[in-house]
């Protein structure tokens, strides 16, 4: 039904494979002994029945034990001009801040982690529903109005339905719902009746051509607010105190400065909206977008132009970033010191 190979046409691959690598004048086949740990390790079955069939050899040992000073390997630094930098978003341009080399691992060569099938859900899929939920919500009740209540519900719902989420595993996810639902609405209602805002659009894919390069995003939600101006809003569902951190310094808030980029508002608002699972849902504005989305596009022009120049994408190797990176791997950092 998955449609994955059997174990019988995984063996005859294997076994053909064999075959060819086998197909020449001359073949060194070499295998551990043990492994990490010290367990012995036999040779494959394809190898001991070659031994026994008398299609191979043991030959004579030419390696020479020799001792060797550790040094710890040289952090990397790349040299990104043959790879040119057509599109950018606010995800790449932070890479890029927080790490040059992951920049050009992850966004320049394109490597990615293989996607795994997990089961279980987390906070990650939680945010991903939530997103989608009010997407939905926010669409319907543009277009038909009615109950807020009941059409977040059935919003909830249908997404639910669409994303296919086993009910037992999202069932501590369901039991936070209530809360968040009913912190969400007020924080709503109260938002509608200070900033007189209306909904304009949510989840809606935006794209500027800037300086050479293209900036693309995703913006989570557009209301407009009494008096002609714009807000920009990005969901979180972290704790509040690390929203809060997100705006203390306009010069490192890369999503919401990225965002009032894409639209080019000269007025604009923009802010953070964190939705707590406890039922508190809170604003946490960018007071200074307008200076944050200047310093960003200034960082990128002079960023994107030193890449071009030859300058080396070093790996920084600091702090959270290296927690989780997925070129951890290749940029060695546990070998370095």
């Amino acid at each position: 039904l998955l449609g994955l190979p059997a174990r019988d046409a995984m063996e005859a691959e294997t076994r053909e494979a064999w075959r060819l690598a086998l197909n020449t004048s001359h073949c060194d086949i070499l295998w551990r002994r043990s492994d990490g740990s010290g367990e012995p390790v036999l040779p494959s079955p394809l190898v001991q029945a070659l031994v026994l069939e008398g299609g191979a050899a043991p030959g004579a040992e030419a390696r020479v034990a020799r001792d060797v000073t550790a040094t710890g390997t040289p952090r990397p630094a790349a040299d990104g001009r043959l790879l040119g930098i057509a599109r950018i978003s606010a995800t790449a341009y932070d890479d890029l801040r927080m790490c040059p080399y992951r920049f050009f691992a992850r966004r320049q060569l394109g490597l990615q982690e293989p996607e795994e099938i997990d089961v279980d859900l987390d906070k990650r899929d939680f945010g991903n529903w939530l997103h989608r939920v009010l997407a939905t919500f926010h669409t319907a009740l543009a277009a038909q109005g009615g109950d807020k209540r009941g059409l977040l519900d059935e919003a909830a719902a249908q997404v639910t339905r669409e994303m296919r989420l086993d009910e037992g595993e999202f069932l501590p996810f369901r039991a936070a719902w209530a809360q968040a639902r009913e912190g969400y609405l007020d924080w709503l209602a109260k938002h509608e009746a200070a900033e007189g805002a209306t909904f304009e659009s949510s989840e809606q894919d935006h794209e500027r051509e800037f300086a050479s390069v293209r900036l693309f995003g995703r913006i989570d939600r557009i209301d407009n607010l009494r008096g002609g101006t714009r807000m920009v809003m990005d969901y979180k569902t972290e704790s509040h105190d690390k929203t809060r951190e997100r705006v203390r310094d306009p010069g490192e808030d890369t999503q919401l400065a990225f965002y009032a980029a894409l639209l080019g508002d000269e007025q604009l608002r923009a802010a953070y909206i964190n939705i707590g699972e406890r039922g508190e849902t809170k604003t946490v504005e960018q007071k200074e977008v307008a200076v944050a989305r200047d310093l960003l596009l200034a960082g990128i022009a002079n960023d994107l132009d030193r890449v071009g120049k030859g300058e080396p994408l070093s790996a920084m190797g600091e702090g959270a970033a290296c927690e989780y990176c997925a070129a951890r791997g290749l940029c060695r950092k546990d070998s370095w010191a």
